[in-house]
This record gives structure tokens, C-alpha cells and sequence, in this order.
């Protein structure tokens, strides 16, 4: 509950964030905004490194946070607005495969400072150093060039919140909606599923990362291809066959409670139907919006909606630490089955953004 309630800061502050620093993006530039949050997001970390106790931790974190939901103003749209339409699909599915890539980096430097420093010495330096690994991602943010498309925008809003809120508030709650709902299935898994595999599989810590790397790979492999797909059948379609899957599907975390020896079959399969539909995702928030508003509809539609999504796994570890352990299982599938039934039901009632940027 502890480390789940300081990601949460961490994710709150990224919508205060998304807030402040997304209408930089429209009125200054995407390249503007990732630059001043790849600073911000990795100097806090860099004094997590160095503090001598926890007494700082929360506000660091806070702060990374607050950095971090600005970062999304720049990173999630220059991509996206810089490529073709034929790529702009599976592009899009690097916003859910993030976590797999981001658990792959990190199990590396893990091993290479570990090896290196030796477990003991890790402990006291070695995790220290991973920290500061993250001052890697301000070389990136300035190399980042500026969005052809912003630049040939010529219609830049006076305030772009307000027009988010009033003109495109209809997209906007949509985006919301459904990257709440996709990002809930995919906390479910990325949260939970360790938790899952120690306490009620009784796996070893090496028998634990070697399932999460293969999970991990399958989750990168299966955004990607929903990405693509998306770009091939539509956005919405993609959705509707997500949620559908998922509602199929769920019974795979009652059957890991026993799975003799499938196990590492049950976690690819959960690894691949909690992003697959929502390989369109950014994609699809991105079309949302015309250029003149894009950072700011983006950062806050998708700060938001992870936010919600971070919430989901907290509260069932809420309840089962307060029930017991053996609903752990069947809570998990219920969640999976309440998702998918929303993620249908909101992909119906969307519209199909493909093509939008376009014709803009």
C-alpha cells in the first residue's frame, strides 16, 4: 500500500503538470516543453539518488510528477503528428507498450550495476546509481526537433484549456474515458500481477523475473500489433475487440491460482490481452484534437486517465488486504470483466478518429 500510495503522488502531480505545461506545447512548441520536462522529471530523481533518508522523497516525487505530466505535452505528440498516416498506427502502440520496455531497461541496468557492484555493495550505492540513470533522458529531450505540423500552424490559441473545455470538451471526456479504461486494464497486470505471483503462486524472486521478462516482451509485441491493426481496421474496431478479448479472456487469473505448469502461457496471455486493443490509444488521443490544442488535449486527457487507471490496482489491494488473499484471483477477473463490458460500450458510442490529422 506504501509504494502503491507514493506512485500515486507521483500520478497526481503529473495531472497538475499536464495542466500547467501542456498549453506551453500550443503556444511555445512541442519541443519547448519536452526540453523544460526532461529537465524537471529527471533532476528529482537525481536528488532521490543523493538523499542521506526518505524525509524528501514525497516531495521529489511530487515534483518528478508534476515534470512528468508536462513531458506528455511533447513526447506523445511529436511523434505522432511528425509521421505518415500509414505509421502513425503502430507508433501509436509504444503509449502501452511503455511498460514493458520500461521493466526490460531497467531489469538491465539492474543486472549490469549489480554484477558489477556486487549485492552487497548494491544496497548501500548501487541503487543510488539507477537513479541517476535518469538524467539520460535530457540529452533525448533536447535533441527532440520541433513538430513540422506545429510549425505550420498558424492558429494558435489563445487559451487552450478553455477551449478544450468548451469547443472539443465531447473528445475530450471520450479520450479521457477510454484511457482511463485502458489503462486500468493494463495497471491490472503491471501492478498486480508480481504481487499475484508471490503470494499466491509462491514463486521465487528469479522465478518472478523471469515471467515478468516474458510478459514484458509479449505486452511490447502485442501494443505494437494493436497499433498496426488499428490503422488497418480503425481505432474503434481495435477497441471493441480489445474489451472483447478481455472480457473472454479474464478467467486466466483464476486459472493462475492453479496453473501447474503453464504458468508462463497464463502471463503471456495476460500480457498480451490487457494492451492489444489499446495499441491505438495514443493514437487515437491524439486525433482527438486539431493542432492548436493537441498538447494541451493530450497531456491532460492522458494524465488523467492513467491517473484512474493507477487507482484501480491500489484499490483492490485495499480490499484484499483487508479480506483475504484467496479473492485475489477472482477479483481480477471481476475487474477484467467490469473493464471490457465499459471498453465496448465507450468504443461504441466514440466516433472513428483515423485519418483526422490528415485532413486537418
Amino acid at each position: 500500500m506504501g509504494v502503491y500510495g507514493l506512485i500515486s503522488i507521483d500520478v497526481v502531480m503529473r495531472v497538475v503538470g499536464a495542466y500547467a505545461l501542456g498549453p506551453l506545447g500550443d503556444k511555445y512548441g512541442r519541443k519547448l516543453v519536452t526540453r523544460i520536462s526532461s529537465i524537471g522529471s529527471s533532476l528529482p530523481l537525481v536528488g532521490v539518488a543523493l538523499l542521506p533518508g526518505p524525509l524528501l522523497l514525497l516531495l521529489l516525487y511530487a515534483v518528478q510528477g508534476f515534470f512528468t505530466g508536462g513531458l506528455s505535452a511533447g513526447l506523445n505528440v511529436i511523434g505522432l503528428e511528425e509521421l505518415p498516416e500509414r505509421h502513425r498506427g503502430w507508433f501509436g502502440g509504444s503509449g502501452m507498450a511503455v511498460g514493458g520496455s520500461a521493466y526490460l531497461v531497467a531489469s538491465l541496468v539492474f543486472f549490469l550495476i549489480s554484477r558489477i557492484l556486487g549485492g552487497a555493495l548494491y544496497v548501500d550505492l548501487g541503487w543510488r546509481i539507477m537513479f541517476l540513470t535518469s538524467l539520460l533522458i535530457i540529452p533525448f529531450g533536447f535533441l527532440m526537433p520541433e513538430s513540422r505540423k506545429f510549425k505550420k500552424n498558424f492558429r494558435r490559441d489563445a487559451s487552450p484549456t478553455k477551449s478544450l473545455l468548451t469547443k472539443y470538451r465531447r473528445y475530450f471526456v471520450l479520450a479521457f474515458i477510454l484511457t482511463a479504461l485502458w489503462s486500468s486494464m493494463n495497471a491490472l497486470a503491471n501492478s498486480l500481477l508480481p504481487n499475484f505471483l508471490f503470494s499466491v503462486d509462491h514463486l521465487s524472486r528469479t522465478e518472478i523475473s523471469q515471467m515478468l521478462t516474458v510478459y514484458s516482451v509479449v505486452l511490447i509485441v502485442s501494443a505494437f500489433l494493436g497499433g498496426e491493426l488499428s490503422e488497418r481496421l480503425g481505432r474503434r474496431k481495435v477497441f471493441i475487440l480489445g474489451g472483447v478479448l478481455g472480457i473472454v479472456l479474464s478467467p486466466v487469473f483464476i486459472l493462475l491460482e492453479d496453473p501447474g505448469n503453464f504458468t508462463m502461457l497464463l502471463v503471456s496471455v495476460i500480457g498480451f490481452v490487457t494492451v492489444f486493443g489499446g495499441g491505438g490509444l495514443m493514437a487515437y488521443v491524439n486525433e482527438n484534437f486539431p493542432t492548436n490544442i493537441r498538447s494541451t488535449g493530450v497531456s491532460l486527457s492522458w494524465n488523467l486517465g492513467f491517473l484512474v487507471g493507477n487507482l484501480v490496482p491500489l484499490m483492490l489491494v485495499f480490499i484484499i488486504s483487508n479480506t483475504s488473499i484467496e479473492l485475489f484471483g477472482a477479483l481480477e477477473t471481476i475487474s477484467m470483466i467490469v473493464l471490457g463490458g465499459f471498453i465496448v460500450v465507450a468504443s461504441y458510442i466514440s466516433h472513428e478518429t483515423r485519418g483526422n490529422m490528415e485532413s486537418e
